[in-house]
């Protein structure tokens, strides 16, 4: 069967001649590849080619170089090959195609071994940088305080504005649904024992030692540490870091500081509004379901709860302030340069610190409870 064509495409690729010698002519590459390979299983049944002249051939990449040596391997001699070409042959023909082994299926326990060591060892380090962090946060506010020329003050009074009277109108509302939904279950839960009247003193214990600062330290976290890193994250991807670094300017200094002393400044009086308009909110179902008027929801209130339940709460927002503050900068100056990255770190930020606020808020509960407080 000869394949000849009178008007070949400059693309194209034919096979031509019978029996035990054929031709190949035009180009042999990528897309041309699979005809070749098509028009030789045709040949299956006929006698087996001893000879492929490939002095036609225009064009050849490595692919087609690749199924050549293929050819060669079968014992079909390749004959004029072009001085162009013959270069890419050898040099195709030369390499080591052996397959690559295949991996060793992994049992389903040793997976699961090795995935719970890799987090432990990411925890681990994740752990050490954080300390590690705050350890230079905390050299970096000692120099600025032995030198006060150092804080500066604008910065601070910037960051008071958007992370603590921005969020004054978020936090309100939030405090005051919270304390309406514990008013409410706690109502439904102890009105069949009788004792609905001691919702009152659930909502205002809980709100002063709990939820007030674990609320407002949540909101400021997907807040304010997302805006940290996002900010920080965009300066380090546009490289004006770099430039601050050029210039004799500590970025930890310039950005870091005022960002965190203006949060621990904030978080504390974010935590007392939101506990005084939390009281305030169980009010609101206390006269609804409980006919309670709001003197007598006050004088309740002052009965349940004493400075050491508002203590316990004020007490743990500095430090939930500076967990905050120290991973949303952290991960904003661990940005590599573009857009995917500041949306990962900005998102790590936001899920690590909201975690290990609920963690240190556990722990803080487990203390006090021991310290009888």
């Amino acid at each position: 069967m000869a394949d000849a064509s009178a008007a070949l495409p400059s693309n194209g690729l034919a096979i031509k001649g019978d029996g035990e010698r054929l031709s190949l002519e035009g180009v042999l590459d990528i897309r041309t590849l699979g005809l070749a390979q098509g028009a030789l299983a045709t040949r299956k049944g006929q006698r087996k080619a001893r000879a492929l002249d490939v002095s036609g051939l225009s064009e050849l990449d490595t692919p087609g170089a690749l199924f050549l040596c293929g050819l060669r391997a079968k014992d079909v001699e390749l004959t004029g090959v072009r001085p162009e070409h013959k270069s890419l042959l050898d040099l195709v023909c030369s390499l080591d195609l052996a397959p690559i082994p295949k991996t060793p299926d992994v049992a389903r326990w040793r997976e699961l071994v090795i995935a719970i060591g890799r987090s432990a060892h990411d925890f681990r380090l994740a752990t050490l940088e954080l300390v590690t962090f705050i350890g230079r946060v905390g050299s970096t506010f000692a120099r600025a305080v032995t030198h006060p020329r150092r804080l500066r003050l604008p910065s601070i009074s910037r960051q008071v504005r958007e992370t603590g009277v921005e969020a004054l109108p978020i936090v309100g509302l939030m405090a005051v649904m919270i304390a309406i939904v514990i008013a409410y279950q706690g109502v439904v839960q102890l009105r069949p024992y009788g004792g609905e009247d001691l919702t009152v003193n659930l909502v205002a214990v809980s709100m002063l030692r709990e939820m007030g600062v674990l609320i407002t330290a949540i909101i400021v976290a997907g807040r304010s540490g997302s805006a940290f890193a996002a900010e920080i994250g965009v300066m380090k991807a546009r490289e004006e870091i770099d430039a601050l670094k050029v210039m004799g300017l500590d970025p930890m200094e310039l950005l870091v500081l005022p960002r965190l002393i203006g949060l621990v400044i904030t978080l504390p009086l974010l935590t007392f509004f939101a506990d005084m308009t939390g009281v305030l909110g169980g009010s609101i179902t206390s006269r609804v379901l409980l006919n309670v008027s709001t003197p007598q929801y006050i004088d309740r209130v002052r009965d349940a709860v004493d400075m050491s339940d508002l203590f316990v709460g004020l007490v743990k927002a500095p430090v939930f302030a500076l967990i905050i503050a120290s991973i949303g900068c952290m991960h904003g100056l661990r940005v590599t340069g573009s857009a995917e990255s500041v949306g990962k770190e900005t998102t790590s930020a936001v899920v690590k610190t909201i975690f290990l606020v609920i963690v240190l808020d556990a722990f803080f509960s487990i203390l006090f409870e021991k310290l009888g407080l």
